[in-house]
Parts: C-alpha cells; sequence; structure tokens
C-alpha cells in the first residue's frame, strides 16, 4: 500500500527548480507558461453598499507542467512527483484523505493529462466539477492551456460526470471523449510516463480574464447561435436550489415584472438556450450562484444586479463582470434565519426598497 506523500512544493516552479537545478536548459522541457501573471484595476461595484474588496485582482501566471513519471493519488487529482511530494498549487487540500492507504499505482506508458481538481468523492456524493461555475472557469479553462502548450495528449483525466452541461460544453469544444478517462474512486493511484499538468485558474487567481476571453470566444461568439427574443431583461431563480435562494422571491418577481422582467431558472436550460439568453440580455438580476458564469456571453454594456447575501464576501462575478465589460452592482441583503450550518449557504432576503433604488440608480 502507497502512503499520500506529507512533502509537498508550495508552487509546481519549485519543483521544476529543484528537477533542472543542475541543467537550467531544461526548464522549458517541463514547465510553459502560457499566459504571464498580471495585475488589473477593475472599476468598483455600483450600488449603495460600500465595496467589499478593492479593485486590484492580481492573476498568477498561467502554466503547463510536464512531470515524468508522475503520479495521481486519490479521485481528487493529487500530483505526486517523481520525488514524492504533492504539487500544492493545483489541489485542492481534503482532509479525509489524510492517512490514507492507495493501492500500488496502475500504470500508463502514455502522454496523459490531469483535468482532476476539487473534491472528488463518489462515495459521498461531492463532486466540484458537478458545480456549475467550477466547471466553467476552473475545467474547462485547462483544456484551453493544454491547447495552447501543444503538447500531444494521449488520455485525459477527469472527476466523474453527471450533468448534461457537462458533456454539451466538452461536445461544443470538440472534446476527443474516446480519450477521456473518468475517475470514480478515491482510492485511485495512476502512474503515467508523462503526466502534463495544467494550472487551475481559481489558484492563479480566480476568474483570470483569458479563461473568460476562451469560454467567449469558444463557446459564445464562435458558434453562431443568433439571440433569444424577449429575454432584454432577466431574474435568474434558484428556486430549485438547495441553498442560497430568494426567500422572498415572488416579491421581488412582483417588483421586476413591472420593468419588464422575464423570470428563468437556468437548470433545465441547454447550454445552447443559456448562450443565447444571456446574449440576448442588457440587465440581469440574479441571486449569487454559480449561474453568474453565464454573464460571460452578455454583451458588453450590459448590467449585472447581484443579490448577495451578507455572510458570502466574493468578487468571482465582479471579476467576469470585468472583463467582459459588464457593469457590476452588489445588492448586500440579509439572511434567512436561524443561518445555515455550512458556509455559503445562507437564503436571502432582499429589501426591496434597496433594490428599487439601485435599479434606479442603473437607470432601470
Amino acid at each position: 500500500m502507497y502512503a499520500i506523500p506529507d512533502q509537498v512544493y508550495n508552487k509546481t516552479i519549485d519543483w521544476v527548480m529543484d528537477s533542472t537545478a543542475f541543467d537550467r536548459s531544461l526548464v522549458l522541457e517541463f514547465y510553459k507558461t502560457i499566459y504571464p501573471g498580471e495585475t488589473l484595476h477593475l472599476e468598483a461595484p455600483g450600488g449603495f453598499d460600500p465595496p467589499r474588496w478593492g479593485s486590484e485582482c492580481h492573476f498568477d501566471p498561467a502554466f503547463v507542467a510536464v512531470v515524468p513519471n508522475g503520479r495521481v493519488m486519490t479521485g481528487n487529482g493529487y500530483v505526486v512527483t517523481p520525488n514524492n511530494k504533492r504539487l500544492l498549487d493545483v489541489e485542492l487540500y481534503c482532509p479525509e484523505h489524510d492517512g490514507r492507504l492507495l493501492p500500488p499505482p496502475v500504470y500508463l506508458a502514455e502522454t496523459v493529462a490531469t483535468l482532476i481538481w476539487g473534491w472528488n468523492m463518489p462515495e459521498k456524493g461531492i463532486f466540484t466539477q458537478a458545480v456549475y461555475g467550477h466547471w466553467f472557469y476552473d475545467i474547462l479553462p485547462r483544456l484551453h492551456l493544454l491547447e495552447q502548450s501543444g503538447i500531444p495528449i494521449d488520455k485525459y483525466l477527469i472527476g466523474m460526470l453527471h450533468h448534461p452541461f457537462q458533456y454539451e460544453s466538452l461536445h461544443m469544444l470538440g472534446f476527443p471523449m474516446h480519450k477521456l478517462i473518468q475517475v470514480d474512486r478515491s482510492d485511485f493511484h495512476l502512474l503515467a510516463d508523462k503526466l502534463v499538468v495544467p494550472a487551475v485558474p481559481l489558484m492563479v487567481g480566480k476568474s483570470p480574464r483569458w479563461a473568460y476571453q476562451f469560454l467567449r470566444q469558444r463557446l459564445g461568439e464562435g458558434r453562431a447561435m443568433g439571440q433569444a427574443g424577449g429575454y432584454e431583461r432577466i431574474y435568474v431563480s434558484r428556486q430549485d436550489a438547495a441553498a442560497r435562494f430568494v426567500v422572498n422571491e415572488d416579491e421581488v418577481m412582483s417588483v421586476l415584472s413591472g420593468k419588464g422582467f422575464t423570470k428563468i431558472v437556468p437548470t433545465p436550460l441547454t447550454m445552447q438556450d443559456k448562450i443565447a439568453i444571456y446574449s440576448s440580455a442588457s440587465v440581469v438580476v440574479a441571486p449569487f450562484g454559480s449561474s453568474n458564469i453565464n454573464i460571460t456571453f452578455c454583451p458588453p454594456g450590459a448590467k449585472l444586479i447581484e443579490l448577495s447575501p451578507r455572510t458570502v464576501v466574493d468578487n468571482y462575478f465582479w471579476k467576469i463582470c470585468g472583463h467582459a465589460g459588464v457593469d457590476y452592482y452588489e445588492v448586500v441583503c440579509d439572511i434567512e434565519y436561524p443561518p445555515k450550518p455550512a458556509v455559503g449557504a445562507d437564503n436571502i432576503v432582499v429589501d426591496i426598497d434597496k433594490l428599487l433604488n439601485v435599479l434606479s440608480l442603473a437607470g432601470i
């Protein structure tokens, strides 16, 4: 049995520099910088609440690393180097794996790319890649980095797929499904002749500009889908969500319907329908949640008014708006009591007068 190593490199480049200490000419064999790091200054959120984050956004370089005789351990996709150390900047640590022993690795004499990131724990029904926002901004853009690296890939590892949007988006990108290995065990252990490891967008800076550009060009602008009539102003409902839904949604819709808003529930819609709807929208009112990554497909000059629970402070969708040229307004909302035990799960109670004031501020 094999123990998960507790020795680590904080950054993949640290392993590269360690491995090439005696011959720096080898660095490019192990590590390619696809996008350099950058610092952006985005416009502060609109609204009447004080901004809850600064306007400066820093993004680390986006890279692709090649690890000869690299291993992938656990369903969460821990990357392990030949000298038995984990690469922390391409994993999401999970305490449940501490002390876990794994069977000997399955060996593939091929070039294998890993797309696994986050928690992929089939026996517990926990899958980061099943979260809409993480799928689009933390998994799919890694394919773009691989494409840009020019490295031929024989097989791709990914956490278990469960939802139509996962298959639809892969199909839209022309992904070779016959090369895909879905990892369905927490005791997964693989050794590859060459393990190719793209950077994780969230780990280099959360919703970076290059990820936005890839998604918009490949899923939006690069496809002739047209727009959807009647969706110039939309309210995005989380009525089918287990958490973070708007408690007084009927009251919110009573106000919005008088201003020409159409209510949508994104979950049952196809990817093509979502892209067409958001491509048509000039104003989106939505509670904080994964569906707000669809702002990626809005036209420049559109507006997002995000209803955020006061217990969640996250600039994820504000950044995407900045990349997209979409005006961002935040309405910080009270929560339903008692608070939820899980972080970020509180349901939202919208102050209608406050919402009306922000709508007026936005010219709606």
